[in-house]
């Protein structure tokens, strides 16, 4: 059973992971441009700490815990988790191809 820990991990690392898909080039255009479409609709680390704190306030359990109980190394975040502020160009066919 996933706990709310784990769940909240997973959300923050899930929208890491979008963010170095969007920017590995050895990946086909394609992969990279899907990344990105998802990554604009995914929950980035603000949308998470409103939901959890939401959820622990009005007393209904969201199933997330505040960021502050959910420490992230800097090593499992290439970038960085996914914020307001994070940008990812819109990757482009090369002329060439």
């Amino acid at each position: 059973m996933t706990t709310p820990h784990e769940r909240t991990r997973a959300l923050l690392w899930a929208g890491g992971f979008l963010i170095e898909l969007a920017r590995d080039t050895s990946l086909p255009i394609s992969v990279r441009q899907r990344a990105i479409v998802i990554a604009r609709h995914f929950p980035t680390i603000e949308d998470v700490s409103t939901l959890s704190e939401a959820g622990r306030s009005s007393g209904s359990e969201c199933g997330l815990t505040p960021l502050s109980e959910t420490p992230i190394d800097s090593d499992d975040l290439q970038f960085g988790p996914l914020r307001y502020s994070t940008r990812l160009e819109w990757p482009e066919v090369p002329e060439s191809a």
